[in-house]
């Protein structure tokens, strides 16, 4: 039985990455988070099973405005999905410069609040969204990394888990107007 039991746990441990932002940075012009999520955007993109099929497709119209009170940064950016079933979702981010290139956000459907870090181009935020499931609403763990590809375009790759087990992915580009 503990032949069993200690490689699950092992897997669990493991199920989130530690990788930083600085050391997943690949080159090109900084992130500046307030920059580019500043305006309209677009975004297209996949939902992954864990399997790596591809479950469902969307696009989004995104608007964010940022601002300084009291010498602390904030922004809002709004996002609204239309999936390839007509389903429609919206959700309102509020972010706070919490330190150099350090950020917190919140949002409707995500649990406490999420953890955001920037390096070079890279971007990764950490969160607990919360997703329908038939009659009940079940926390995923959420690990987003996006990467500034040229100065209007973001790429997005999104890890869900559920107890350290990638249940899915999510592949998107944003694009700005």
């Amino acid at each position: 039985m503990d032949k069993i039991i200690w490689p699950l746990c092992a897997m669990m441990l493991v199920g989130c990455s530690n990788i930083s932002p600085s050391e997943n940075a690949v080159g090109g012009a900084p992130f500046v988070l307030e920059q580019f999520f500043s305006g309209e955007l677009k975004a297209h993109g996949v939902i992954l099973g864990f399997s790596g099929k591809v479950r469902r497709s969307f696009n989004a119209v995104m608007h964010g405005e940022w601002h300084e009170e009291a010498g602390v940064t904030h922004g809002i950016l709004t996002e609204q999905f239309i999936f390839d079933d007509g389903e429609k979702l919206e959700r309102r981010w509020e972010f706070k410069k919490i330190g150099e290139n350090q950020f917190e956000g919140t949002a409707a459907d995500v649990e406490g609040l999420a953890k955001l870090e920037v390096s070079g181009n890279a971007l990764r935020m950490d969160y607990a969204l919360l997703v329908p499931v038939k009659d009940k609403t079940i926390p995923l763990q959420v690990e987003d990394w996006l990467w500034l590809m040229e100065p209007n375009v973001v790429v997005n790759k999104s890890i869900m888990r559920k107890w350290g087990f990638k249940v899915g992915e999510i592949i998107t580009t944003i694009v700005r107007e």
